[in-house]
């Protein structure tokens, strides 16, 4: 059984798609490609078939004439698409195909989502969103099958398509994949580190507000922090560089773009404790974030937003707190806490690490994927 994953939004060594999903498809026999439009990347690693092109120069109708190309080119039994306009792709080509492959829609992120609206006036914003929400809708009704990362982004598909199937894989690692780091925090020494978008909504601002006020508390501490990540609003840059400008030498920043999987895992695996203050927006709200199951498998606690989605699917008292992002004082307190209660600490850690070995790890739920997608191609 062949089966091709498509996306023209992930690079072709995806987290996801390649280390979790592909590889254990191969693992049990499958034959697996990647298609993806990000990278222009053809050849095969560890069983796993890549036939990925650059899209810069290519509207959406070409980029998609080119999907459906590469999938008459491999002929797939499934076809797994991870956005709207690759579900598009799947279906011209089904339409075209002698054997009639089965569509997954692998949904990890809101269509439309404000990333995709932000550069937009109101007016705009307002006709874009309706567009990319009917697309999303009318694409998505031609699947044959969903894969939900998470609860509340599967509710408007279990609604509004209530016969179709679906499973639940959620965004564990799998930990042979983690670079495990005893912990190993200090009394006057902090290590800790932001990865992502540097941008008020993702809580950059909230971040640096928390250092600030640590420096405030303990002028003494040395903290060293990696920032992993890109900017993409100049006005936001240079307010948060005049913040890092103002901070006190014992502060000390080291700045890296994106990382390729494994060499991010390793660079974050001696953060003590791991900070995400991202906006408790809407979206944000509703979303479950990927990197939590990392920080827990590396074996380190958390202070996240209190977003409704970890609420609804982590035990995070177990190993960390969650706050309001832009109340400074509580998260310095929090943070100081763990310096002088090692005991707490460590019992935190522990604690993490034994919820991603027993329950968040891709183990607990790949052979119910490898089940689901074998099944689908039944007859």
């Amino acid at each position: 059984m062949k089966v091709s994953f498509i996306t023209s939004g992930h690079l072709p060594k995806d987290d996801r798609t390649y280390y979790h999903q592909a590889r254990t498809l191969t693992e049990s026999g499958f034959k697996t490609e990647i298609i993806s439009s990000k990278l222009l990347f053809s050849g095969v690693e560890n069983g796993v078939a890549f036939n990925c092109f650059d899209d810069d120069n290519l509207t959406k109708k070409e980029k998609i004439e080119r999907f459906v190309q590469l999938l008459n080119n491999s002929k797939p039994d499934i076809i797994i698409c991870q956005e709207p306009l690759t579900v598009f792709a799947a279906t011209k080509f089904k339409k075209q195909a002698v054997t009639k492959p089965e569509i997954v829609y692998d949904i990890t992120e809101w269509f439309p989502s404000k990333k995709f609206l932000a550069r937009y006036g109101f007016v705009l914003k307002t006709v874009n969103f309706i567009k990319i929400l009917i697309f999303n809708l009318i694409t998505a009704s031609k699947a044959d099958a969903y894969i939900f990362g998470e609860w509340y982004k599967s509710r408007p598909y279990r609604i509004l398509f209530p016969r179709k199937k679906f499973i639940y894989s959620g965004y564990y690692p799998d930990l042979k994949y983690i670079t495990l780091k005893e912990p190993a925090l200090g009394d006057n020494h902090l290590q800790l580190s932001y990865s992502g978008k540097l941008s008020i909504e993702k809580g950059f601002g909230n971040f640096l507000n928390a250092i600030f006020k640590l420096t405030e508390k303990r002028p003494g501490l040395k903290i060293s922090i990696k920032v992993i990540g890109w900017y993409d609003n100049k006005k936001e840059q240079a307010d948060f560089e005049n913040t890092i400008d103002s901070l006190p030498e014992n502060v000390k920043f080291t700045f890296y773009p994106m990382q390729e999987f494994f060499t991010f895992i390793k660079l974050i695996s001696d953060t003590d404790i791991f900070l995400d203050l991202r906006s408790d927006d809407l979206e944000n709200r509703h979303c479950l974030p990927i990197k939590l199951f990392y920080y827990a498998a590396l074996k380190r606690p958390v202070i996240y937003t209190t977003l409704k989605a970890i609420r609804k699917e982590v035990e995070i008292s177990k190993f960390g707190y969650l706050v309001n992002p832009e109340d400074a004082n509580n998260i310095s307190d929090l943070i100081l806490n763990y310096i002088d209660n090692k005991s707490l600490y460590l019992q935190h850690c522990s604690a993490a690490r034994k919820l991603a070995e027993t329950r968040y790890n891709w183990s607990t739920i790949k052979d119910d994927f490898i089940e689901f997608i074998y099944n689908l191609n039944k007859k």
